[in-house]
Order: C-alpha cells, then sequence, then structure tokens
C-alpha cells in the first residue's frame, strides 16, 4: 500500500515583480491580477492547524520581497505569528534586500537562479545569516557546463542545490538527459506538492487552479 504524504504548506504572495522571467507560470495564472487584503482570522487558523508541519513558506506570485518596505508591517505580524506557533519560516525570492535582522528570522531563502555569476554577490551576503536552497528551472538553454558551475557554487555545507523542471514550454529534453546523468544531484519534477494559501485569502493544493472568489482588489 502506498504511503500518502500530506502536503507542505505555503502563503502565496502577489505583491508584484521586477525580475519578469519569460518562463513564470504566474503570468498564467488566473489569480495574477487579485491581491486581497490579508485575512489574518483566516490565516492564523491555516498556520495553526498545519502547525505540525513545523515550517511554513512564503513565495510568489511575483517575489514576496517585491516593495518590501510597504509590506514590513505584513512580515512582522508574520514573523510574531509564526513564533507563536512555533513555525520556521522559508521564503523563495531573488530580491535579496540587505537587512541582517530580517534574514535571522529566516530558516532558509531559496534562489531561483538562471545564471551562477548573477547571484554570487548575494551568496556571499547571506551565507552568514541564513540557509541557502539554489534552484536552477532546466529550460533548452541549460548545458553540461551550467550544470557543473552551480554544482561547483553549491560546495558549500550552508547551500544546498535543485534542478527543477520547466512547466508548459519546452525543454528539449533536457530535464530528463540531465536528471539520469546527475542522478546523484536532486531534481525535482514538475507538480503540486503544497496545500496553499492564496492571494484572494482561499486555500487549496492545486496551484494552478485555486479557488476564485470576488472581492475588492487592493492597490499595488
Amino acid at each position: 500500500m502506498l504511503r500518502t504524504v500530506s502536503p507542505n504548506i505555503s502563503i502565496i504572495t502577489n505583491w508584484g515583480c521586477s525580475t519578469n522571467c519569460w518562463y513564470c507560470i504566474w503570468k498564467q495564472h488566473p489569480l495574477k491580477d487579485i491581491s486581497l487584503e490579508t485575512d489574518w482570522v483566516l490565516l492564523r487558523k491555516f498556520l495553526w492547524e498545519n502547525r505540525h508541519k513545523h515550517k511554513v513558506s512564503i513565495s510568489g506570485g511575483g517575489d514576496c520581497l517585491e516593495k518590501f518596505e510597504e509590506h514590513k508591517d505584513w512580515w512582522r505580524i508574520l514573523f510574531k505569528t509564526c513564533d507563536d506557533y512555533k513555525l520556521k519560516i522559508d521564503i523563495h525570492s531573488r530580491n535579496i534586500i540587505r537587512n541582517d535582522d530580517f534574514w535571522k528570522k529566516i530558516n532558509r531563502v531559496v534562489i531561483s537562479s538562471d545564471k551562477p555569476e548573477d547571484i554570487i554577490n548575494n551568496l556571499l551576503y547571506l551565507f552568514p545569516l541564513v540557509k541557502i536552497r539554489i534552484v536552477h528551472l532546466i529550460t533548452k538553454d541549460t548545458t553540461d557546463k551550467l550544470i557543473k558551475k552551480y554544482i561547483d557554487m553549491c560546495r558549500n555545507p550552508g547551500c544546498q542545490l535543485t534542478f527543477k523542471e520547466l512547466v508548459n514550454f519546452d525543454d528539449d529534453g533536457n530535464y530528463k538527459k540531465f536528471k539520469r546523468k546527475y542522478n546523484n544531484q536532486y531534481f525535482l519534477d514538475a507538480g503540486d506538492y503544497n496545500k496553499y494559501y492564496f492571494p484572494n485569502n482561499t486555500i487549496g493544493e492545486d496551484f494552478m487552479h485555486p479557488t476564485l472568489e470576488k472581492g475588492k482588489l487592493c492597490k499595488k
């Protein structure tokens, strides 16, 4: 009998993004134009009922650290809530803000990267402060040389590495090829692994097909 593993929990923000990745699936998401004020009663209930997970990830919907100064109060409430519920916080972001106090409250940062040289300065800043996971999305442009660069970069014990499968675009067979070739590395197949708290204050386990609700849009 197969053992069913319950999903992890994730909060999806929608505060915009300045990166504009060509492969971003949020551009096709039904909630891409929706950003309601967070219902903290509902979100706290979501976190409390899933506190046995011991950890929550924060991601986008854009980038969760976009317009950080405008959302400091949101982060302050989240930190207090997660501290009360003994939940560690992972965040997924390319916007590496220079704020030591912020990073000391984070368990791990997951950084998406297309080229190692684009993130080296951020890594040098973050290494003393927080655990790091680098995620490279395998595309047609991914090469053996690039894979080896990431492996070399992540030899530091504080840095983990994931190669992720592309969604809704053709990778010319690279993901399967590199997964076979570098079978000692961690490859993440496309799929849903989380229970999500969406920016329209709904909860679901299918990222691309959330429950839709009407509501007043927040100004971005």
